[in-house]
């Protein structure tokens, strides 16, 4: 029982080590998802990458963007585009 503990904390560590399951990763790859149908979108997230991932609105935003609702990701470019237009 030891063992198989101490084998699933090895591998969680190696997990989120590598990037995998943080929140950072979760924007990106999101983000990458919705940039192969709005490119744009792709182009504002690179060159605001940093942004997306240390600010809460911006990071919730992707987060809670539900890219299979065409209406809803169509809103969430608008939003994204409206933010940055400023």
């Amino acid at each position: 029982m030891i063992i198989l503990d101490l084998v699933f904390d090895v591998f969680i560590a190696i997990y989120t080590s590598l990037g995998f399951g943080t929140k950072e990763y979760k924007i990106q790859t999101k983000m990458e998802k919705a940039g192969k149908r709005y490119p744009i979108l792709l182009n504002i997230y690179q060159n605001n990458q940093e942004l997306f991932e240390t600010d809460d609105y911006l990071g919730n935003l992707v987060l809670n963007l539900n890219l299979k609702n065409e209406d809803a990701t169509k809103e969430f470019v608008s939003t994204i585009q409206q933010y940055f237009n400023k």
